[in-house]
């Protein structure tokens, strides 16, 4: 009987996989026997010449776990698959580690792998994350960075850290696929760029830092940015960061990093499925995830929150001081609540699917911000006008909704996304949807460019997890921030010694 596992119709190694001895295996896909058992959770001392099936009936460790593990985790590839094939292939073995585990975003741990609805990576003790991936489209064969003493380690539903000496890792799982690297230190991150991953020189995207403009990585039909910007949370968060560089050769990127910098990688969102297919960006949602990356930098983009399948883990990222909680949360309504000590205005992103709030008629969606309907802008840029009035900016993407706020001052505000009654679309001033904007956004990333703010000093994404509903309610976007910002300055002051 052959035993492919679904993946002899991309990769015919995996005929008669059920039937090769685990020895034979681990040789034919390149990875160590030892790593394999290890992450498997095998006995130390397993006979390596025992079958898939064999090791299936006496340990209980299925032959597609161990099918979808040698996916993932490959270093000899098979030449003859094409990117689309073996972008299909992770997505069935993410798929199958995460079976019957619900759904939703968080990160399920194999072993060194952390498996997330939309990040998976593995984690090297020495600092070197392996086969990170978003949606499944391997980005990054590996990301080192340089002397990384591991201390510790957390992964908490969507959020991955991991503390070194004198530098964090933090890694999301959320359409986003946020990966920071924070230096306390002088440090270089080196990035291996995966097969047919390029990467360039984004000029028009401001970073305010010389010789550290940001990059764009792109993979078939997808595309993310490495930006850099300084980290708020360490005393005198406004000092300088200059010396920050990076520079491309290749299919590697080097990052050069000086104390309280930030590399951060940060994906156009898109749903995993859509990688499949020819799909391409809007122009309208390019160019709104470009003005979000140069914000970043500037320090105008204060947090954003993704919702996925309706569930109650929901991801939530800080790039400011800037808390951001989710008060309520049912079908086709959330409530959110924001607030923060910032004496000037900052600008948040709320980012929805289909399975969460009902999307199919864009005209019943309502936002209400302190009990009012809110102002709707033309385009994504009148949000970083610095104005004196809240506003808000949403794009409909694909059974995706991206909806920006601006709040021009702080106390405590409240949000609320819900649906207005059917038949009474006409109350509520409905923006225009990416398609019948996206005209105006390209002809403004064509002619102007993104606009540079090179004056204002960046700031840092602080990735927080919220837990089951009960949860969500009473913990604070902010609180792992902070969390580990502790941990960060204990261990900067002890290397500092």
């Amino acid at each position: 009987m052959m035993h492919g596992y679904g993946f002899a119709q991309y990769d015919s190694r995996f005929d008669g996989f059920g039937s090769m001895t685990f020895e034979e295996v681990s040789d034919t896909f390149g990875v160590q026997v030892e790593d394999a058992i290890s992450d498997l959770e095998l006995p130390e001392d397993m006979d390596t010449q025992l079958t898939v099936l064999e090791i299936e009936e006496r340990y209980g460790v299925s032959g597609q776990e161990i099918a979808s593990y040698m996916v993932m985790n490959m270093q000899q590839l098979n030449t003859t698959l094409n990117p689309r094939e073996r972008l299909l292939m992770r997505q069935q073995a993410t798929q199958a580690m995460r079976a019957g585990r619900g759904s939703g975003m968080y990160f399920m741990q194999q072993g060194n792998c952390a498996c997330g609805n939309f990040t998976t990576f593995n984690f090297n003790e020495s600092g070197i994350i392996e086969n990170f991936a978003v949606g499944g489209n391997l980005l990054f064969d590996s990301v080192e960075i340089s002397d990384f003493e591991y201390l510790d380690e957390q992964i908490t539903e969507t959020t991955a850290f991991y503390q070194g000496v004198d530098s964090q890792i933090l890694i999301q799982d959320s359409p986003m696929g946020i990966f920071q690297v924070r230096a306390f230190a002088n440090k270089t991150v080196t990035y291996n760029l995966a097969d047919g991953v390029k990467a360039s020189l984004e000029k028009n995207l401001s970073s305010g830092l010389e010789n550290a403009v940001p990059i764009k990585i792109t993979a078939n039909n997808f595309e993310g940015y490495l930006v850099f910007f300084r980290n708020p949370l360490p005393e005198n968060p406004e000092g300088p960061i200059n010396g920050t560089e990076a520079e491309i050769s290749g299919d590697k990127i080097t990052v050069n990093l000086v104390e309280y910098s930030v590399v951060m990688f940060r994906a156009s969102p898109m749903q995993p499925s859509l990688m499949q297919t020819g799909y391409r960006y809007g122009g309208n949602y390019t160019y709104m995830h470009q003005v979000f990356n140069r914000e970043i930098a500037t320090g105008r983009f204060g947090a954003e929150i993704a919702f996925r399948a309706g569930s109650d883990k929901v991801s939530v990222t800080n790039y400011a001081p800037v808390s951001l909680k989710v008060r309520e949360m049912d079908r086709d309504r959330i409530v959110l609540g924001v607030e923060s000590d910032l004496p000037d205005g900052r600008v948040i992103n709320i980012n929805v699917d289909n399975e969460t709030i009902n999307l199919t008629n864009p005209d019943r969606l309502r936002i209400r911000y302190d009990g009012a309907i809110i102002e709707e802008a033309d385009s994504i840029d009148e949000l970083f006008a610095d104005g004196n009035r809240p506003l808000c900016y949403r794009l409909y993407e694909n059974g995706t909704a991206s909806i920006a706020v601006y709040i021009p001052q702080f106390s405590e505000h409240e949000i609320i996304i819900d649906l207005v009654p059917e038949g009474e679309e006409g109350a509520v001033n409905v923006s225009k949807t990416g398609e019948m904007a996206s005209d105006e956004a390209e002809s403004i990333g064509a002619d102007e460019g993104i606009n540079k703010n090179e004056e204002k000093v960046p700031e840092t994404g602080v990735p927080k997890a919220q837990n089951e509903k009960g949860d969500i309610e009473s913990s604070p976007a902010f609180e792992f921030g902070f969390a580990v910002s502790g941990l960060a300055a204990a261990y900067g002051l002890r290397y500092r010694k």
